[in-house]
């Protein structure tokens, strides 16, 4: 269940990422980006951010909780900070293909 939580903050990190007019062109160079597409994909990743914290403290209690929330936004930042420096691509790659990756019992 932690790791749909990793995903989860990975997911929202990419979204903040990409509505950035520096990153938006690192992955798409010919098409500019619009302020509204930027307003939703910051939205959206901070909905995702949310969800992702109450899904921690949901799983693990409040002490606890808080506390993986804070090591997943480490990891998750760590591996996007990576992918968007050497492979941009693949980091959006793994944003859309991550669902398939991430197994339930």
């Amino acid at each position: 269940m932690m790791l749909i939580t990793l995903f989860l903050t990975y997911c929202a990190f990419t979204l903040l990422c990409v509505a950035m007019p520096r990153h938006w062109q690192q992955l798409w160079p010919q098409q500019p980006s619009s302020k509204r597409q930027q307003q939703w994909l910051r939205l959206v990743g901070w909905l995702l951010l949310c969800t992702s914290a109450i899904l921690c403290i949901y799983l693990k209690g409040p002490g606890n909780g808080l506390v993986w929330f804070c090591g997943l936004l480490s990891a998750s930042v760590f591996i996007l900070a990576l992918l968007l420096v050497y492979a941009p691509r693949l980091a959006l790659a793994l944003t859309l293909l991550g669902p398939l990756l991430v197994r339930t019992r």
